[in-house]
């Protein structure tokens, strides 16, 4: 049997939180384990006698001062333990026990007893035992408190609040509550004395949460509503007090009294007069407290029961004050509110209450239409009322377009038309909205009477306004009213009818409902459209124009999702104008046209799903036959190169559009694709697509999903992808392929930008395939054949040949089979396919022996004189090598180590030195792609021979410089292109190959001694280390720092300084105290950078004349220039003046000649730094 005596003296000593929690604990285990004949909580809560009043161990009658401090720590005890025990545990009659005794220290021991005892009583109260009758007796004996309440400290309140919260919000207390005092509510007659005057923030929580429950559950007498009322009204405005330092912030607070405002609806009477007296009281009420009486005022419009007598009596006397809040408002927050009001208003009003209350609006705004001051707000009025339900939209809406439509043909002022059209617009978005909701069918009568004052609106209205925009001599201010209008058109043409009566319905526009008919429909287009021409080449641009033409295409898409057919005969229209374009005018005019038609278009038609999927994919099937068709006809008239790439790019905007829009609305289902026979079934459902000029149209069911036309999608994207590659490839002798007969050679730069486009568009297209439907197809053989699979025979696995002798110095020398497509002008066709393929796909390259032969190509002698081809074919290789472990290829790495060693360890002439560092840069490539995903232990070798290539000291800074490709971002090797990217991996390059190469640069390596090589490697380091987050080098920071320092100082121009000063930046931004030492030496390389005298340094003797390139490219001094300032500005806010002051005179200086820098980056930056040291003192 357990001591509770001795639990109880061991707690009352103990000092630590975890030891008196484990002695609670043990109590507790004890209550529930202990026999029932043994009383264990009888025993339990006698344990504490001796520090109770009257026990054995106080002096209560005595001189002594009581020790209140172990009394609280007793009661404590007893507090903690209940928290331990299982609800179940206690008996009625031990609660009742429990109760008495803790309710009893509310009487008698008002310094001790009261935190622990209401601790213990919400614990109590949500026992399964307890009974509803203890809720009345636990709040008299809180009451008993009395003047002691407001003594007690903030978090014996806030306890006390926590216990009656948990018993109002019992419903079998508050039920008894309700039987015994019924409406008279003595209990909360008692609360509101004790609690009057409580201004701790939380508390005050707690307590107003307790007025809502009691306002919203407990049915009482007029008088105690008041009385609760004058409680919490006293607290309104609330603000948080700036002492208070608590997790509860000042909106907290005024939305818990908000409830309290808001609980009863038979507080109408005395809220909204309360509420509005607030708000009449003019410039003394500050824009928060304004807001909040707004917020307020519209929580009892929302709450309030039986609308009819709570809110209906005050609806004029609301409006009436808060009209002038939007009238005569400047502040938009309480402009919002006050709308949001006037809309809840109107939302609780019904049958005559709700026809006053609109007419009434509608006659004080309408009479505001004809003031160019008024007309905005007195749109945002109505507009906040008629928005707000069906019945209200029916009542008010006539008037106002009739009155609309009035001040339209005789307006003040330009800004006075824009304001009218933007309410009319604002009207006709707002009937979109409110003709698909729920309505009686009283309400959709009613809404469909009204449809005959907006089918005219075109004609009335919008129609003379929309012309204007075609004239070339519209002014400014014309232009902006014309915007309005487009923009009002375009929700025009979207109105459906309010009933499935009187349908305008078509046979290609099957499923649309228009409340217009369709020559009006038509007539929108085309004068829409003809704004859209005025973007063309030949016409002036402003901002204004520029807007009204984005506003123009956003109204067309809406035009023709809900009238299909005008897009046909729109771009019909358009088709003849870019063919006479490219036909008979200039090259530059042309390309311009069908590039901003093209992209015009393809968002009108393609860039948002209609309501039925099949009609969109109908408009990007119209849309791809045109332009395919175009540009066939430009390719076979030899027409400028150009125009090509201005065709295949508005071909591609579509596709890109087309699937965006597909993803949107799409559930994400996916479907597969049948790979061996998606060629035949393209030809087969689209002839048009294959022979230009055909018809065309999708054979896809009308019902079918997003899903669906979006599987289908991607197919015709992939076939336009194999016609045009098709084209720009052509079978040659020795059955490879070559460039088409397109490629003259007359215009390399737009030929190769075609290529790209084209190469772009398929890459995108596999992209966006699954790994499933990328593998169905056999997307890798697609990168290799480029779509002539009847031509380039890929095999299916590696031959037994290739198993049996591995991969030989031959294929390095002399080149493979598949040179043509890697080291040629076609590696841009098979670089995007192959950076879209996931690594799944590139595993079975790999396994058809086709991807080490590419590898093995690009390593070659001959890839090294592959000229502009190069960058692309290192690309590959990069990919290649991070989406297979290429390093268990062991026959391919062994050959790869042998010839990287002999190119990295060979003398070398001058003749073939440039052809053997290109050729090595495709270890480099490999490299980074494998070190992305972690390089296995297979590829330690390759590892070392980066590590040892700046040894060279004639080869050793190119080496170095080849570096940066390990770390420097590539697109390839993004996961958005599938790339193996591991957390981690920029940590594991700076471990194994950086770290090792830190060491060599600062003499630390004893086969590392001459200047040279260790300028080598502090180049390769700062190469990659400029690419790291410093938390990765932060533990050599120092010595990175003195690295980078040396380089600026020894090399005075170049990628090489420029990346030295990158790190020297990135070092002083996130530990600036490491530079404390080197200051002078810092200033004096910022300011040899920006000066405008040439450097008096001597480059030193040991360095080689051709170690800094002789021609660099202006934009990296530039970026240097950029550098140098922004470390120099820097440094004032760095590091205590007294360490400046003595270069102040002379940075300044150079700081105000690189003011008048020719560059305005580096004249801004310039500035910048020198207020900087200005300001020092």
């Amino acid at each position: 049997m357990a001591d509770f005596r001795q639990l109880a003296l061991e707690f009352v000593l103990a000092d630590d939180e975890g030891q008196q929690t484990k002695i609670a604990q043990n109590a507790a285990k004890e209550i529930q384990n202990a026999a029932a004949n043994s009383n264990p909580v009888a025993r339990w809560v006698e344990a504490v006698q001796p520090w109770m009043p009257g026990g054995g161990t106080e002096a209560e009658h005595g001189e002594e001062t009581p020790d209140w401090t172990t009394r609280a720590k007793a009661l404590e005890f007893l507090s903690r333990t209940l928290d331990f025990l299982s609800k179940d545990a206690l008996k009625p009659s031990q609660v009742k026990l429990l109760i008495s005794f803790f309710g009893a220290m509310f009487e008698v021991d008002h310094k001790a007893g009261i935190l622990p005892s209401a601790n213990a009583l919400t614990r109590i109260a949500s026992m399964k035992s307890f009974q509803k009758q203890s809720g009345n007796d636990i709040i008299q004996r809180i009451c008993a408190l009395k003047d002691d309440f407001p003594r007690q400290i903030a978090k014996t309140r806030l306890a006390i609040y926590h216990l009656i919260q948990l018993l109002v919000t019992t419903p079998e207390v508050l039920s008894d509550l309700q039987q015994k005092q019924g409406a008279a509510a003595g209990f909360m007659v008692d609360l509101l004395q004790l609690c009057k005057s409580e201004r701790d923030p939380e508390c005050l929580m707690v307590w107003f949460d307790i007025l809502r429950v009691f306002l919203t559950e407990y049915t009482s007498t007029t008088e105690v509503l008041e009385e609760v009322y004058g409680n919490f009204k006293l607290y309104f405005p609330i603000a948080l007090p700036r002492a208070a330092n608590t997790g509860i912030t000042p909106e907290d607070l005024k939305l818990q009294l908000r409830k309290c405002f808001s609980a009863n609806h038979l507080l109408a009477d005395k809220t909204f007069p309360f509420l509005i007296g607030k708000l009449d009281q003019g410039d003394g009420v500050t824009v928060n407290v304004k807001v909040d009486i707004l917020k307020t005022i519209r929580a009892c419009l929302e709450e309030y029961k039986n609308p009819e007598q709570s809110i209906s009596p005050y609806m004029n006397q609301i409006w009436s004050s808060l009209k002038y809040e939007v009238r005569n408002g400047e502040i938009e927050d309480t402009i919002w509110g006050t709308l949001e009001v006037l809309k809840s208003l109107a939302l609780r009003l019904s049958g005559d209450n709700l026809r006053d209350y609109a007419l009434n609006i509608t006659r004080d705004c309408v009479n505001d239409l004809t003031s160019t001051m008024y007309t905005a707000s007195a749109g945002r009025l109505l507009v906040s009322v008629l928005s707000s339900k069906p019945s209200a939209f029916v009542l008010m809406v006539t008037p106002t377009i009739i009155h609309v439509k009035e001040n339209i043909r005789h307006p003040k002022a330009p800004s006075h038309s824009q304001d009218l059209l933007k309410l009319l617009h604002v009207i006709l978005e707002t009937r979109l909205l409110l003709v698909d909701t729920d309505m009686s069918p009283e309400d959709r009568e009613d809404f469909a009477a009204i449809d005959s004052f907006f089918k005219p609106l075109y004609d009335d209205v919008f129609k003379a306004m929309i012309q204007k925009g075609s004239n070339p001599e519209t002014s400014e201010d014309d232009l902006k009213t014309v915007l309005q209008a487009v923009q009002g058109a375009g929700a025009l043409i979207c109105q459906k009818p309010s009933k499935s009566v009187n349908i305008s319905v078509d046979a290609t526009n099957q499923g649309f409902e228009r409340l217009l008919p369709e020559s009006t429909c038509s007539q929108i287009c085309e004068s829409l459209f003809a704004i859209l021409l005025q973007s063309g080449p030949g016409h002036v641009r402003s901002s204004s124009s520029d807007e009204l033409i984005n506003e123009t295409t956003k109204a067309l898409q809406r035009a023709v999702r809900s009238f299909p057919s005008g897009f046909k005969s729109l771009l019909d229209q358009t088709m003849v104008i870019i063919r006479n374009a490219w036909q008979k005018g200039s090259v530059t005019e042309a390309a311009e046209t069908i590039t901003g038609l093209g992209a015009h278009f393809a968002f009108i038609g393609c860039s948002e799903m209609p309501a039925s999927p099949v009609t969109g994919f109908n408009h990007f099937l119209y849309y791809i036959q045109s332009f395919l068709s175009e540009l066939h006809a430009a390719l076979d008239a030899k027409a400028d190169p150009a125009l090509w790439c201005s065709l295949a790019g508005a071909i591609q905007s579509a596709i890109r559009y087309f699937n965006d829009a597909c993803r949107v609305s799409s559930t994400g289902n996916e479907l597969q694709i049948d790979g061996e026979s998606w060629v035949q079934n393209m030809k087969e459902k689209y002839p048009g697509l294959e022979q230009p000029g055909g018809s065309i149209q999708s054979p896809i069911s009308q019902t079918s999903s997003v899903a669906e036309v979006h599987n289908e999608f991607l197919q015709v994207s992939l076939f336009i992808a194999r016609q045009l590659y098709r084209r720009a490839a052509k079978v040659v002798d020795g059955g490879i392929l070559g460039l088409g007969d397109d490629f003259t050679g007359a215009d390399i730069a737009r030929e190769s930008q075609y290529l790209h486009i084209v190469s772009t568009l398929a890459g995108f297209v596999i992209h966006e395939l699954s790994e499933s439907q990328q593998l169905s197809l056999k997307a890798e053989i697609l990168a290799v054949n480029l779509f002539y699979e009847e031509t380039i025979i890929v095999p299916e696995s590696i031959s037994e040949e290739s198993n049996a002798s591995g991969y030989g110095e031959t294929t390095l020398q002399n080149g493979s089979s598949w040179d043509w497509l890697l080291l040629e002008s076609l590696n841009v066709l098979s670089f995007p396919i192959l950076e879209a393929l996931r690594p799944a796909s590139i595993d079975r390259l790999f396994s058809r022996g086709v991807a080490q032969e590419l590898i093995l190509s690009g390593s070659s002698r001959k890839a090294s004189i592959s000229g502009f081809a190069r960058p692309i074919t290192l690309a590959i290789l990069t990919i290649l090598a991070n989406k297979h472990k290429i390093e268990t290829q062991a026959n391919l790495v062994t050959t790869l180590e042998r010839s990287a060693t002999s190119l990295v360890n060979g003398s070398l002439s001058e003749g073939d030195q440039s052809s053997r560092l290109e050729q090595i840069k495709a270890t480099y490539a490999l490299c980074a792609g494998m070190m992305r995903r972690y390089a296995g232990k297979e590829a330690k070798g390759l590892l070392q021979l980066l590590k040892e290539g700046p040894r060279d000291p004639k080869t050793g800074h190119h080496l170095a410089r080849y570096l940066e490709t390990i770390t420097s971002p590539l697109a390839p090797l993004t996961k958005e292109n599938y790339a193996i990217v591991k957390p981690l991996w920029m940590q594991k390059v700076y471990f194994e190959l950086v770290n090792p190469m830190l060491q060599a640069a600062i003499g630390g390596d004893p086969e590392v001694q001459d200047q040279l090589v260790k300028t080598n490697y502090g180049i390769g380091v700062l190469l990659m280390v400029k690419h790291m987050n410093f938390p990765i080098y932060e533990a050599d920071a120092d010595n990175i720092l003195r690295i980078s320092i040396a380089v600026a100082q020894n090399i005075a121009s170049g990628p090489d300084a420029k990346a030295a000063l990158d790190v020297l930046k990135n070092i002083l931004v996130e530990a600036p105290e490491k530079g404390k030492d080197h200051l002078r030496s810092i200033i004096k390389i910022c300011t040899s950078v920006f000066s405008s005298k040439p450097s008096s340094a001597q480059k030193p003797g040991w360095l080689p004349d051709d170690y800094i390139p002789a021609s660099i490219d202006p934009a990296v001094e530039i970026g240097r220039g950029k550098l140098a300032l922004e470390i120099a500005g820097a440094l004032p806010r760095m590091f205590e003046s007294q360490h400046l002051l003595p270069h102040t005179s002379r940075i300044q200086r150079e700081m105000t000649l690189a003011c008048g820098h020719q560059v305005r980056d580096l004249r801004r930056t310039a500035r910048l730094a020198r207020a900087a040291w200005a300001e020092l003192k």
